[in-house]
């Protein structure tokens, strides 16, 4: 038996019920993971598992795709969670037309490119101090020092917050990411939403020039009720800041571990987002989410029946081979690269630019002011996958230049 085999045995030796997905399985690292996406891609692409009620996986590009661009057939109105971790819903994203489009409206001040470009100036500012304040001591932990507070700043000044309520938006966002996969995380949500609701009534007796203010001035005519904007609220906080976090330490990571890459990046810094893609693409941030079918849904050679939930694995589209030549390979000037790690169709991440540009910015500035930075010791990555089997990233990231 070869070494390939035994992976691939030990890793269907990972769920209960055949070979299949499990977001929950305890020994869900992201080799694992990726070595289960291939097994499945190659010998059960669309398969079922009993567990959390019963879910289909998906592991092919194509079919994936085509999923999360059928908002019709495939409603995102079940969660975002198998299982379900809260009756609450989160809007936007597991909401469909038309409410869908009354959401985006809300969020529209804070999620288009324009809206990304105008903040790039303040994007720039937070990651010239934030290296201000390690460069002099030729070491650095880049996730807590960089991929982390970079966009909870952003986030604090958009939203018109205080710095210190930063560290309450990373407080809750940690507890959830703990309790994603049990019932504590509903309680997590319910403080959470509470924490809102209180911003909310502050904001309207002092409005400002920022994202909260013209929310609200937003829902006057939309009349979203308080409980579910703070829903909101929660998800573009939490993962506003997370996925974006997650983004960027694969991203510093990767360079970490290849600083001879380094000088060919700057020598023409338009190589710069290509690359930004291909890591997205060979580490998505967000590994998967689900949908729930609203009809039957013939998929391969197998039937989705109505009512039944399917879970789209982005991170395993992102390594098909039918869709990426080279796919378990990074290819820095890979073109076109059309990966999933921003979902597809209507739901594809709002946040998507604002994300491209903070990533951007601090890679091409850490490249200019800490030339060769490497490794400066063992990395840690999100292992398993955190957030309910979802998230892959870095948590720890030591470097030296």
């Amino acid at each position: 038996m070869t070494d390939r085999q035994t992976a691939g045995d030990d890793v269907a030796r990972v769920v209960d019920d055949g070979l299949v997905f499990d977001p929950h399985s305890a020994d869900l690292t992201p080799e694992r993971a990726y070595e289960l996406y291939e097994l499945l891609r190659t010998t059960c692409p669309v398969a079922h598992g009993e567990k959390y009620g019963g879910y289909w996986s998906l592991a092919r590009y194509e079919d994936i795709k085509a999923v999360a661009a059928d908002h019709q057939r495939f409603s995102s109105a079940g969660g975002v969670y198998v299982p379900a971790v809260s009756e609450h819903r989160f809007p936007p994203i597991d909401v469909d037309p038309p409410e869908h489009a009354a959401f985006r409206k809300l969020i529209a001040p804070l999620t288009s490119a324009a809206a990304a470009k105008q903040m790039e100036p303040a994007i720039q500012a937070t990651v010239d101090r934030l290296i201000d304040g390690f460069i002099d001591g030729g070491r650095a932990e880049l996730v807590e020092q960089m991929a982390i507070p970079l966009p909870l700043d952003v986030i604090t000044q958009l939203y018109g917050l205080h710095p210190d309520q930063a560290n309450d938006i990373r407080a809750y966002s940690l507890e959830f990411l703990e309790h994603a996969s049990g019932s504590q995380g509903q309680d997590v949500i319910t403080r959470v939403a509470d924490y809102w609701m209180g911003v909310f009534q502050e904001r309207r007796k002092h409005p400002g020039d920022d994202f909260i203010s013209q929310l609200l001035a937003i829902n006057f005519e939309l009349e979203v009720p308080d409980e579910e904007l703070a829903n909101m609220m929660f998800i573009l906080t939490y993962a506003g800041h997370d996925s974006t976090a997650l983004g960027l330490g694969n991203m510093l990571l990767y360079l970490a571990e290849h600083p001879q890459v380094h000088g060919h990046l700057l020598e023409d810094e338009r190589r710069i987002p290509t690359a930004i893609d291909e890591i997205l693409r060979f580490n998505a941030p967000l590994q998967w989410f689900p949908r729930l079918a609203t009809e039957d849904v013939t998929i391969g050679d197998k039937t989705v029946c109505a009512g039944e939930r399917v879970m789209l694995l982005f991170g395993s589209a992102n390594r098909d081979s039918d869709a990426f030549p080279d796919a378990d390979s990074i290819v820095l000037d890979r073109k076109p690269n059309r990966h999933l790690s921003f979902g597809a169709g209507i739901h594809t991440c709002p946040g998507m630019p604002l994300a491209k540009a903070e990533i951007r910015i601090a890679v091409t500035s850490m490249l200019k002011r800490l030339p060769g930075f490497r490794l400066d010791g063992p990395a840690e990555r999100t292992s398993p996958l955190e957030g309910g089997g979802r998230h892959l990233g870095v948590r720890h990231l030591p470097v030296t230049w």
